[in-house]
């Protein structure tokens, strides 16, 4: 199955709270696999982004690949991303309106 970059967004905002996402590089080239997991951290669907035309989308390098990531999950509550098997755990945290944080 697939995600276009706008679909991965949409399921971002509309509730989607665990995700794990795996950059990979096959063929010389990064890919990415989003993975949504259920409250039980249990992968429900794996999902490869895909452009709109249909092509799973690729990039040559990681922090293009990185920054899609950033761009496009941004409002994933908690998404752990593994890059060629080191997984990081990112967390939102919510914070006090009128607050900073330094």
């Amino acid at each position: 199955m697939y995600f276009t970059f706008r679909e991965l967004a949409a399921v971002a905002l509309t509730g989607g709270t665990n995700y794990f996402v795996d950059l990979r590089k096959e063929a010389g080239k990064w890919l990415i696999e989003v993975s949504v997991l259920d409250a039980g951290k249990k992968v429900q669907q794996k999902y490869l982004v895909q452009t709109n035309r249909g092509k799973t989308k690729t990039w040559k390098y990681l922090d293009d690949a990185l920054a899609f990531v950033n761009e496009y999950c941004a409002n994933c509550q908690n998404l752990s991303i593994a890059v060629d098997g080191k997984v990081w755990k990112l967390r939102s945290e919510e914070r006090e309106a009128g607050t900073q944080q330094s």
